[in-house]
C-alpha cells in the first residue's frame, strides 16, 4: 500500500501536465498586484475622508467673514437669509 501511495505521489509530481507549482512555472501572475491594489484603495479612502471632513460650507465661510470684520452684521444676516432660502 505504501509503495502504491509513494508511486502515485511521485508520479503526480513528475507529471508534466502539473508543472512546477500552482502557477505552472509562470510566476505569481496577477496576484502580485493584490497588495498594491489594497494599499491604493486604503490611501484613496483616507484622502476621500479627509477632504470630505475639511469641506467648508457657505455658512461657515460667511461666519468666518463676519468674525474677521469683512462683513457687517446687516450684510451677514442678508446673505445668510439668501443662503438659507436657496438651500434644497
Amino acid at each position: 500500500m505504501d509503495a502504491l501511495l509513494t508511486s502515485t505521489v511521485t508520479g503526480t509530481a513528475a507529471d508534466p501536465r502539473w508543472g512546477s507549482g500552482p502557477w505552472h512555472g509562470g510566476g505569481p501572475g496577477p496576484w502580485v498586484l493584490v497588495p498594491l491594489l489594497f494599499w491604493v484603495l486604503v490611501i484613496g479612502a483616507v484622502v476621500f475622508a479627509v477632504r470630505r471632513r475639511h469641506r467648508r460650507g457657505a455658512e461657515t465661510v460667511l461666519r468666518e467673514s463676519l468674525a474677521r470684520g469683512e462683513v457687517d452684521e446687516e450684510g451677514y444676516r442678508a446673505r445668510l437669509a439668501v443662503l438659507r432660502s436657496t438651500r434644497k
